[in-house]
């Protein structure tokens, strides 16, 4: 979370409890908080960021179920400590990681079409199986160099269409930028080694059998509703995941 900004920035795809949670978590993880540190009441929060109590308390909430922070009742909220069994894999945002290496990023729609969700798809969404989504394939460029191959299943809502400007976009909140009740809050994600298929080696101008990471992810909107899963396959000479891990 290194680089995150610590402000509200209104035109921000994510709710403003996301956004500040994301800061809260970016300072416990670049250890301007550390464990046992108390943090800042909720009144000097609301001031600080300019936002409503309720807001403060559900970004705080958000930190209590991911297990960083533990509230005590008449004394506040402290931060706890990273269990020394586990680490914390920072997954670069495509766009910023191309930015920082100085390429150009671009995203290449390379088709979408409605199908019935299969077996997986219904799981993972929690529909019925046979029920439209939307399905998705993309490549993320880097300078031109396709990197990422991307696949989605996206639930398919006809209130809220999806159109063909937003499913170029690079990030998965663009993707939704036009759907406000889809905007994605929160996913899981799932990292994996894997080795390029003949198709994936084809996209990603790789060697077919060569190393490379699959990103699984599940996407929820702010209502607790999921709107996306998918994975993704990055090419395994061009990213690196690192992992964070600090003894308590």
């Amino acid at each position: 979370m290194s680089g995150v900004t610590e402000e509200i920035n209104e035109g921000d795809f994510a709710p403003a409890y996301f956004q500040l949670a994301r800061i809260l978590h970016g300072w416990i993880m670049d250890g301007e908080l550390r464990p046992g540190d108390r943090l800042a009441p909720e009144a000097e929060l609301c001031e600080k960021f300019n936002l409503s109590r309720m807001t403060v308390r559900r970004a705080i909430a958000m930190l209590v179920e991911k297990g960083l922070v533990r509230r005590e009742r008449g004394r506040g909220t402290f931060v706890v400590g990273p269990k020394v069994d586990g680490g914390i894999f920072l997954i670069p945002d495509f766009q910023e990681e191309m930015k920082n290496q100085g390429l150009s990023a671009s995203c290449r729609l390379m088709q979408t079409r409605m199908v019935p969700a299969g077996e997986n798809a219904s799981a993972k969404l929690d529909l019925e199986e046979g029920e439209r989504v939307l399905y998705l394939e993309r490549v993320l460029e880097g300078a031109g160099q396709p990197l990422a191959f991307d696949r989605k299943y996206v639930i398919y809502d006809p209130s809220q269409p999806l159109l063909e400007a937003e499913l170029g976009h690079g990030t998965t909140s663009e993707l939704f930028s036009g759907c406000p009740d889809l905007l994605p809050v929160r996913a899981e994600l799932s990292l994996s080694a894997t080795a390029l298929r003949p198709r994936e080696a084809e996209i990603l101008e790789g060697r077919q059998g060569a190393p490379a990471f699959c990103m699984e992810q599940l996407v929820w909107a702010a209502n607790d509703r999921k709107v996306a899963w998918g994975w993704m396959i990055y090419r395994g000479d061009k990213f690196v995941f690192r992992s964070l891990s600090r003894p308590i």
